[in-house]
């Protein structure tokens, strides 16, 4: 590990004289972009789609492609010599942390002015072109207090409600040619109207075992993303920002409401659920929505790979943001993105940004769409794109509340505190293994949330 992470710093000293990337061929006379970025769940059949589309664009230039599963061990190689990438698609948090290493060492171009150009071949500027709920934070911006853009938002997944597309969106049925076939229930869109499906599921379950539970969740870990987007949903984002720096709002009535829907759940969860929330059983909740015994469970878009070898051919993952308060309400996702960056050492910057605008142009996200094997980009229009490209109404369903912006992005974390016998994690999330067991109450998780933060609070000061 230290190797490794030396052998990039060592590499990125290098960053402003060594970097050679693109140039001109001498030999063919082309100009040469080199493009790297990692080989993930999307696979690499896209950006060979995306080059041969952008050189077939741009007569005289060839797209050189470095897509790897650990792609960092080959581009810091690549940039010790003199010849690292122009265009590099690597977001932050991975565990090499060269993008962290690149904006460190302030070796992102500037694409603040990319933004106002158009897109290729169509007459809309890249600003307008990408979603604004995705722009202006630390995934664009990484720089605290600068409002330049250095970093572009390629690919997001959500976070949020999982569940069978087929239960609720129309569908072919046994996944062969013929009629179409309405869900069999109606998707909720408000927690009243969660509940009530959960009280139907109960009721035919009293004349029919084999009926689903209304909901189930990994481990309580993952509570991470329902908690702020339902504390946004319920009292607003100005609250949730106050909770991340631990001030004392959770006796607030609307934060209260939040923990008392998430109480009331323990009367529509699949009832192994606690059991099997843990490193060993987790997949075992996961599975249980693919086995039709739990309705929905809280996830993010990474559990259709990781619940590749066990989900049969045919099943549609769907998803959705979290739920409403009221009809017409509010509804919060979490998401994750990754980004696609310029070098600022590239030697063939407009080329390279003509690479980005040809990503971003319906033409380019077409082939993503096409190739990317279930990638989202958060790019107007592109759910639309998605249906035309073959991708299930179910799967893009989780999606369109971005697009139509009738779903919020929240994005935000709980401040870095400590204090003496506080898990903080265990607090917010992990409470609830406790009140779902009856060993807690909703009140006594408010208690230790009040208690807890309190406590770190303190400790900030």
């Amino acid at each position: 590990m230290k190797k490794t992470i030396l052998g990039v710093c060592a590499a990125l000293t290098l960053v402003c004289g060594l970097y050679a990337g693109g140039g001109q061929d001498s030999a063919s006379q082309k100009q040469v972009l080199h493009v790297a970025g990692l080989k993930g769940a999307y696979g690499d059949a896209y950006w060979l789609e995306l080059k041969k589309g952008f050189e077939a664009a741009y007569p005289g230039t060839e797209v050189q492609l470095t897509i790897e599963v650990q792609v960092e061990s080959t581009i810091n190689p690549q940039i010790m010599a003199g010849a690292g990438p122009d265009v590099l698609y690597l977001a932050t948090g991975r565990e090499a942390q060269l993008t962290e290493m690149m904006i460190s060492s302030k070796a992102l171009r500037d694409l603040t002015g990319l933004l106002e150009q158009n897109v290729y071949n169509e007459n809309v500027k890249l600003k307008d072109r990408i979603l604004p709920s995705v722009m202006g934070n630390g995934i664009t911006n990484p720089y605290a207090g600068d409002a330049t853009n250095y970093m572009l938002p390629l690919f997001f997944s959500s976070n949020g409600l999982f569940f069978n597309a087929d239960l609720f969106y129309e569908n072919d049925g046994d996944g062969v040619e013929g009629p179409k076939v309405e869900g069999k229930y109606e998707m909720p869109s408000t927690w009243d109207e969660f509940f009530a499906l959960g009280e139907l599921l109960n009721q035919e379950r009293a004349s029919d075992p084999n009926t689903p539970y209304l909901f189930t969740y990994p481990t309580a870990g993952y509570l991470d993303t329902m908690v702020p987007a339902s504390i946004a949903a319920s009292a607003g984002e100005d609250v949730v920002r106050q909770a991340f720096n631990y001030d004392p709002i959770w006796e607030e009535p609307a934060v209260r409401a939040v923990f008392e829907n998430m109480g009331k759940l323990k009367d529509y969860i699949l009832p192994t659920t606690v059991g099997n929330a843990n490193t060993d059983g987790f997949k075992n909740n996961q599975q249980a929505v693919i086995d039709g015994r739990a309705l929905f469970m809280v996830n993010g878009d990474w559990v259709k790979g990781e619940m590749a070898d066990t989900t049969p051919a045919g099943f549609n993952w769907g998803s959705a943001p979290f739920l409403a308060f009221a009809p017409g309400g509010d509804r919060y996702g979490t998401v994750n993105a990754e980004q696609i960056y310029i070098s600022t050492n590239t030697k063939v910057p407009e080329l390279a940004e003509k690479f980005i605008l040809y990503i971003y142009s319906r033409e380019g996200l077409s082939l993503i769409a096409k190739y990317g094997n279930g990638a989202f980009v958060p790019a107007v229009g592109y759910d639309e794109i998605a249906i035309e490209a073959g991708m299930n109404p179910g799967a893009v369903a989780g999606y369109e509340g971005y697009y139509d912006g009738t779903a919020k992005v929240l994005i935000g974390s709980f401040a870095a505190a400590s204090a003496p016998g506080v898990d903080w994690k265990q607090t917010y999330c992990f409470t609830m293994d406790s009140v779902m067991n009856g060993s807690k109450t909703v009140e006594d998780w408010i208690t230790q949330l009040r208690e807890d933060s309190a406590k770190l609070k303190a400790s900030m000061n």
